[in-house]
């Protein structure tokens, strides 16, 4: 059976031109349908081939299951504006410039990036000044957070870039709710006006502007310990860079990245869109990039690493050596959002309580059980 799966590349060949899977078997598409919803690319796939007029030419089986992904993005899609418009109904009060994330972002703007974007959650950015009363405000609208102990509750309130996650209790929609891009404790967290400034409005919200837009994408996935939608979100950098293509964005992109810090993500998400969907890259910002991170036992390891886990993790293609580069991922990602002491006592502090969960139950450190 592992002799007839499709390749990696024909995966993300397809996802370059959609036109590539229409030669394609009942046992293929079967396979395909499989990677592409367990990436969640394929409701993308399928706003893809409907654009180039293909999918009445596929099997019934295949037309089923891309109709029925193409139904659940747009209902996404719809219920991402909705409840967009009751945050602002609800916060209209104070005055609040939301700035939009994201997938998000993507759905209000129209870019090619919303295409069959699904989403897991809303992601909103506010002045920090602000994220208190917008906090304070969404809690007698009905979104509350989770219950968390105190150990991560102050991990969000002074280390991170978020506070804890928002559930409305009626709908099920959930909030993050950011006043910077990046963890205040990594020391990497930019001027937050540098990717605000010229930001486009649209239906009251705002979208940050391209080059922005595209290098917050990019520090996302790349300042990262969790690369479950690697290849999803990397094939947003891919059409983001695409749509956008003009002398103007790489310039101002490349003048962000450096004047936030961020040149080493902007070279690996050019290095790897260009390897996964053969992107065009302007050869003066790429050999720019190179000069400053172009280093060959680093690439040997940065390759092992991101050639993985930005590919397809479906369990019929997995390795030990996709396991072993989800961890090394997971190390990097803690170590660049940590300073190595806060580093330490963070892993010191899950492994304990994890064993602890494992030993006792989960329910040893609910509040119930503690007072």
């Amino acid at each position: 059976m592992k002799q007839m799966l499709i390749e990696s590349k024909q995966i993300t060949a397809i996802l370059v031109d959609a036109s590539c899977c229409c030669t394609f078997n009942e046992y293929q598409w079967e396979t395909l349908i499989r990677v592409l919803r367990h990436e969640g690319l394929l409701a993308r796939v399928s706003a893809q081939l409907a654009q180039q007029g293909l999918l009445d030419d596929l099997p019934a089986y295949a037309q089923k299951h891309l109709h029925n992904a193409a139904i659940l993005a747009e209902k996404q899609h719809r219920s991402i504006v909705f409840e967009c418009q009751q945050i602002k109904k609800s916060t209209q009060q104070h005055g609040v410039k939301f700035y939009l994330l994201k997938g998000a972002a993507y759905v209000f703007c129209g870019n090619n990036t919303s295409w069959g974007r699904t989403c897991g959650d809303i992601d909103l950015l506010v002045d920090k000044s602000q994220i208190n009363v917008v906090e304070n405000t969404l809690l007698l609208h009905g979104w509350l957070a989770d219950d968390i102990d105190d150990y991560d509750n102050a991990y969000y309130r002074n280390w991170a870039h978020e506070i804890p996650p928002l559930k409305h209790t009626g709908r099920g929609s959930v909030i993050d709710l950011h006043h910077n891009l990046v963890p205040v404790v990594s020391g990497r967290a930019p001027k937050i006006e540098h990717f605000t400034d010229n930001a486009i409005e649209y239906d009251g919200f705002f979208v940050l502007p391209p080059a922005a837009m595209t290098l917050h994408s990019i520090v996302h996935l790349f300042i990262n310990e969790d690369f479950k939608h690697g290849l999803r979100d990397l094939n947003d950098i891919h059409l983001l860079f695409s749509e956008y293509n003009s002398e103007d964005f790489w310039h101002e992109l490349d003048n962000l990245a450096r004047k936030c810090g961020f040149t080493l993500e902007l070279y690996l998400a050019c290095r790897y869109s260009h390897r996964f969907f053969q992107t065009k890259i302007p050869c003066e910002l790429a050999s720019k990039l190179a000069q400053c991170h172009d280093n060959r036992l680093l690439n040997l390891l940065r390759d092992f690493i991101f050639s993985r886990v930005l590919n397809n993790k479906h369990p019929l293609y997995a390795r030990w050596s996709n396991s072993l580069a989800v961890t090394m991922a997971l190390v990097r990602g803690h170590y660049l959002k940590m300073p190595w002491p806060i580093l330490i006592r963070h892993t010191v502090h899950k492994s304990y309580r994890m064993s602890v969960r494992l030993l006792l139950g989960k329910s040893f450190f609910t509040k119930e059980q503690n007072s």
